[in-house]
């Protein structure tokens, strides 16, 4: 039995007058009981065939003589025209993070390996590589300074509890003398833990050698950061500490270890070797690597159209499967019989492939122009496999296509083209979609 991963499918492709479907697809999706949440749900999860591991590979698939291909986590896909990562500058709109524009970007645009958040920024200078490691550092100063105000407090608190003591004014029985100074000596205990906190904390934060060009490093806290800068893109590397994750000394020299191994690459520069791809890099492995990627791309000549890929293990590190991508496809398609007047088309729900996968598809077009205007088409379509619990090979896999107008991306110099090419460019990416072939191959397709 195949499992489903939990999806989170915003549909924030429409101007305001869609915005009640936004809602009720939000309601849709984010309504369902959850079985990883329910103990007596829990049974022995079933394996995939040698066949089914198989399809995968795509065996049968060719891709055209001169296209070129690119990877992302451990797939790889034909490349028909020149394409664009949803990178964007360090800082810019709302912070690091992976998306086109503050308003163009995929739902929860992320990419996880193991433990370690990558974030791939561009344009990018040594400069900004300098502001992250400083913004970091200032979390540090932001710490000690609200602990050293905590201890002004209490220290100014204990001054007056010392001032009531000895001033006869105030008349305290034996026992109102004791609890005073039973609570100056609570306080005086809290301020010697504060003390040691920030003590700790001058220790726990501080800059790391990471003996890379180019980069910094810093220790903050329980996490590790690191900060690279590369042919004008910046690379930032977080790993998180969190509950069931390994001490701290053995996470800083795993995530020491995987920088070392950490290859930049240029676009359509496939490996041939076990490892996760993100935009312009790879970390090479033994082909066990838990992953969770969820990054927007484009193609240079329709700049208003994304394709946010997703990808990731189930099972692990908050996927759960328990929300089938058919229910996603459902509700996605569903939203036209929200919508009125706005010569609303729906798109599914209706079985297809990614690559020699089944997957489900569901989606929406309609007209977002005003009355009395030349109609603007704006669209969405969703597409999920639902992946194998804890398979490297058979992650879920996500093709989530959206378009948007110059009404909500004021970049853009055109309105989205005609649904009918972009769902022949969307079927044409979804028919390469397969497992990247690597030498040695995956351990789960080892006989």
């Amino acid at each position: 039995m195949k499992l489903n991963r939990r999806v989170s499918a915003p549909f924030a492709l429409f101007t305001p007058h869609a915005f009640s479907s936004c809602i009720l697809l939000a309601l849709l999706l984010g309504c369902k009981p959850s079985g990883a949440e329910n103990p007596s749900a829990a049974r022995p999860e079933p394996k995939p065939t040698a066949e089914q591991l198989q399809e995968a590979r795509h065996v049968g698939y060719t891709t055209p003589a001169g296209v070129r291909q690119e990877c992302l986590g451990r797939l790889v896909f034909d490349v028909q025209r020149d394409l664009q990562w949803g990178v964007n500058a360090p800082g810019l709109h709302s912070g690091d993070r992976y998306r086109f524009t503050e308003n163009m970007h995929g739902g929860h645009d992320d990419l996880w390996v193991g433990n370690t958040q990558v974030v791939v920024m561009a344009p990018a200078t040594w400069a900004n590589v300098e502001r992250m490691q400083r913004a970091t550092n200032a979390e540090k100063n932001i710490g000690i300074l609200q602990y050293q105000t905590m201890i002004e407090t209490d220290t100014g608190i204990n001054q007056d509890r010392v001032t009531r003591l000895n001033d006869p004014n105030y008349q305290m029985t034996s026992e109102d003398r004791a609890g005073v100074l039973a609570a100056i000596e609570a306080t005086k205990a809290s301020i010697v833990d504060t003390e040691t906190r920030i003590a700790n904390i001058q220790k726990d934060w501080h800059p790391l050698d990471l003996g890379i060009p180019k980069s910094l490093g810093y220790a903050g806290g329980p996490n590790l950061y690191a900060f690279v800068l590369h042919e004008g893109r910046a690379y930032k590397f977080v790993s998180a500490s969190g509950e069931g994750e390994p001490p701290f000394e053995v996470r800083q020299q795993a995530f020491l270890d995987m920088l070392k191994r950490f290859q930049f690459r240029k676009m359509y520069e496939v490996p041939k070797v076990p490892g996760i791809c993100v935009p312009y890099g790879f970390i090479p492995d033994d082909g066990q690597l838990g992953f969770r990627v969820e990054v927007s791309m484009r193609y240079a000549d329709r700049p208003g159209v994304i394709y946010t890929v997703g990808t990731g293990v189930v099972g692990e590190r908050g996927i759960d499967g328990s929300e089938p991508s058919l229910l996603t496809a459902i509700a996605r398609a569903g939203t036209v019989g929200m919508v009125s007047g706005r010569d609303a088309q729906r798109i599914g729900p209706r079985q297809t492939k990614i690559g020699a996968l089944s997957a489900e598809q569901g989606g929406a077009s309609l007209n977002v122009a005003d009355a009395g205007k030349p109609p603007v088409r704006s669209y969405s379509v969703y597409t999920g496999y639902g992946g194998w619990g804890h398979s490297r090979v058979l992650p879920y896999i996500t093709v989530d296509m959206r378009s948007f107008t110059k009404e909500q991306e004021p970049t853009l110099k055109a309105n989205p083209p005609p649904l009918e090419e972009s769902m022949e460019r969307l079927d044409g990416l979804l028919k390469s979609i397969r497992l990247r072939p690597t030498e040695p191959v995956m351990p789960e397709l080892v006989p």
